[in-house]
Order: C-alpha cells, then structure tokens, then sequence
C-alpha cells in the first residue's frame, strides 16, 4: 500500500486542504483528512509540514499525518482480517477511513454504526436506494427509539448487541424482551424495531462494514398481524365533508387534507405535498416519496371541490403528528363515528382488546385503507386500484381491504343484479 499526502491548492495564499491519495492493489482512493495547513509551510517532498519556527505546531501536525496514516493502515488490514482476504472497493475503503478518522481510528461497534446512521438521516445526507432521493428526516425518532431498546437490551442482558452478536439467538431473545414487562410491546411494533435493524444491517453489509449475514436468514423475521384498522363508508365521508369547520381553520384544513387522501389512495407523505404542477386537464401526476414510483390519479369531484375552496392549491401541510391529533377532534365531531369499535392487538404476547369510538382509531392511513375499500366494494378491479395506490402485489393491496363478511354478501349481491340488469338489456 503506497500513501502520500497532498495540498487541495498548493498556490493559495490561505490555508487549504491536505488529501490522501491511497493506492492499493490496483485501486486508488482520494481520502480528505480534515486537515488543512498554509502551502508556504507545506514541503512536497517529505509530504508533512516543514520544520520551521513560523509554523510553531508543526511536530503535533505531523504526529497527527502519522496517525491518519497508521489508520488507513490499519482499516485496510481490518477489512482484510475479517472479510477472508478480500480487497475492499475505492469507495467502501474511503468510507470505512472517514468513519476510522472520526472515531480516532477505533473499531466501528454497531451503536457507533447506529448512531452515525440517525445522524446521516437527520442531515439529508442518506439516500433511498429505490427513489434515489434523501430518506425523510421524519423517520429518525424511529430508528433512534430503536437503538435506545437496543442499548437498554444490552444493559439488561448479558447479550451485547454488536455486528458479529446479531443472530437467531439475539433475535428471539430481543424479541422476547421485548414482549416482557414493564415494556409489553405489540407485534406489529416489534416489527417495525427489527425491520430497522435489519435496514442499519444491510447498509452497514453493503458498506463493508459487517460480514455476518444471519439478519438475512428467513427465520430473522419481522413479526406482524393483522390489526383491526379501520376504513370510512362513503355515509361516513359525505358526513364528514357537510361539518361546518369554517370558524376553525387548522381541523377544516386537516379534514380537506384527509378527504383529498380518501379519494386519491395516496399516502400522507404524497397527499400532503401536492402541488399545482401535479395536477393538468383532470389528472393527478406525482412521484411516491417512499417508492420512488410515479402514479397517475382521476381528479375526483370532492378534491376538485376542495382544490377550488383552496384558490387551486391545497391545504398547507403539517406534521403527521398533528395532523392525527388534529383529526381525531375533527372525527369526535361526526356523530356516526361515536359507535364503538373493538380492537385486537397482540401485547406483550397477549391477545388485548379494546373498546373504542371509532373516531379514536382515525390517523393518516385511514385515508388509503378508505380508497382501497370503498373502490374495491363499489367494483373497481383490483389491478386498477392498485395501479392507483401503486401496490406491487395483490397480497400487500388485499391487507388494506377491510370489508366483513355481510359487505362482501352485498358486494356480490350488487354483481348479480348488475348481470341480470345486462342480461336483460340484450334480451330486448
């Protein structure tokens, strides 16, 4: 391995950057040091700062070369060490430096891994390998309320979590401590924790930071259920829509935004940042934020309603947070969402049930299931509705349907007189 260090501009007259230039076994990465130094003081040829009484830090500048030097050494060696003798690409060798550096040239751990992780999303800096665009900063509290469990999980037990400790036996002992008291998660939450493990995992594999692949296993599952989420009858939303809101601006705006939602099957994320250039001659156009995917949407008669009330726009956005806390008060107000519900979720390993007003359940995604089911039992083919909520299967678009038994009776109810209907036009 050959490193030599040089000057970003060797002619400025103020201080500039030095880089490694690291070429190895037919590769070479240029690496940033984060350090900069006035050229004058600078000589090429022993490539470290001169020796001279006008530049008084010298010695400490150059121990710390020394010192970026024995690091890109030693990750490189490291890599080899635990990766079978393999040579890390140009672009893995130059993240696993920078994440040497910051740490001082100390092993990267997991948490470490993790936190790095949070921090690149919080900033922009992560980007969605499908829509190649920045992951939203929204999901962080996520991803951080899961390396928190992790954290305490290794306090709590003898189990430390770590790239070379994630296995089969970390998964069904985190999964039962996650089920045990005084935390008592539900499976669908339990979930979502290893689904974030799993995504810091395959990045960290990727960048060539991890090698063991037991978070790949089929048996490394993410635990879900079917929980009993609600849907709004087309009654339930022409209700909805008469509310007079008028004297209260932020619940009728959460109520146009979330009727906008009902009748474009569109997810928060992309409902609640249409823009004028998305709508032309009747037809919806946008890009999905989580996908990446386009899809193309009617303008239904309530949004084109609303999009009018709103002087072509629609209403201003706001966090997913609020904007549920906001539609609950909205949904309080609508008489026939006061019946009670009774809702299933496995806590803690228990079967729980609760009895709640309908219109405590409403959140965002009410809207979608609210599209999905209202088109599916109106008669709407379900490769046409998924071609408008952007579903790639049937088997992820049916769990969105929420329609008992006697709704389906009257669905089919409803195809038989419209054949008969038609049988007898032909007839005549």
């Amino acid at each position: 391995m050959r490193i030599r260090f040089y000057l970003k501009r060797a002619d400025s007259k103020s201080d500039t950057s030095i880089y490694a230039l690291v070429n190895y076994e037919g590769n070479q990465s240029k690496i940033y040091t984060g350090e900069s130094i006035l050229p004058k003081y600078w000589n090429s040829d022993t490539q470290s700062a001169r020796n001279t009484p006008k530049f008084t830090e010298h010695p400490e500048f150059n121990e710390r070369l020394n010192q970026i030097r024995s690091t890109i050494n030693r990750t490189f060696l490291d890599f080899r060490n635990t990766s079978n003798g393999a040579t890390p690409s140009p672009a893995v060798f130059k993240s696993l430096v920078e994440s040497a550096m910051k740490r001082g040239g100390q092993k990267m751990t997991l948490f470490n891994y993790f936190e790095d992780f949070i921090k690149r999303t919080t900033n922009g800096q992560r980007m969605n390998p499908k829509s190649k665009k920045p992951v939203r900063p929204t999901v962080v509290r996520g991803y951080q309320y899961t390396l928190n469990l992790l954290k305490e999980f290794g306090r709590t037990t003898r189990r430390k979590p770590d790239f070379d400790t994630i296995d089969l036996e970390f998964h069904n002992e985190f999964t039962k401590y996650l089920t045990s008291a005084p935390i008592l998660l539900s499976a669908n939450t339990i979930g979502s924790h290893i689904q974030r493990i799993k995504a810091v995992l395959s990045e960290a594999t990727e960048k060539g930071m991890n090698n063991n692949l037991a978070f790949k296993s089929r048996f490394f599952v993410k635990q879900s259920e079917d929980s009993d989420n609600i849907y709004l009858s087309e009654t339930e939303l022409k209700e909805l829509q008469k509310l007079d809101l008028s004297e209260t601006p932020r619940l009728d705006n959460v109520r146009d935004s979330f009727l906008i939602g009902c009748y474009t099957g569109l997810r928060f994320s992309d409902f609640s940042v249409i823009k004028p250039k998305n709508i032309e001659e009747g037809i919806i156009k946008i890009n999905q934020v989580k996908t990446g995917n386009p899809v193309v949407i009617p303008v239904h008669r309530v949004v084109a309603q609303i999009i009018k009330k709103h002087s072509g726009k629609i209403p201003p956005g706001i966090s997913n947070e609020k904007f549920n806390e906001y539609l609950k008060e909205v949904g309080q107000r609508v008489e026939s969402l006061k019946k009670t519900e009774s809702k299933t979720i496995t806590k803690g390993g228990t079967k729980v049930v609760r009895n709640v007003e309908k219109w405590e359940l409403l959140t965002t995604h009410t809207a979608r299931r609210t599209f999905s089911t209202n088109e599916f039992l109106a008669g709407t083919p379900s490769i046409t509705i998924m071609a408008i909520t952007g579903h790639r299967s049937e088997k992820s678009f049916l769990k969105y349907i929420r329609v008992n038994q006697d709704e389906h009776a009257k669905s089919i109810a409803k195809l038989w007189e419209q054949r008969e209907r038609k049988s007898k036009l032909k007839a005549v």
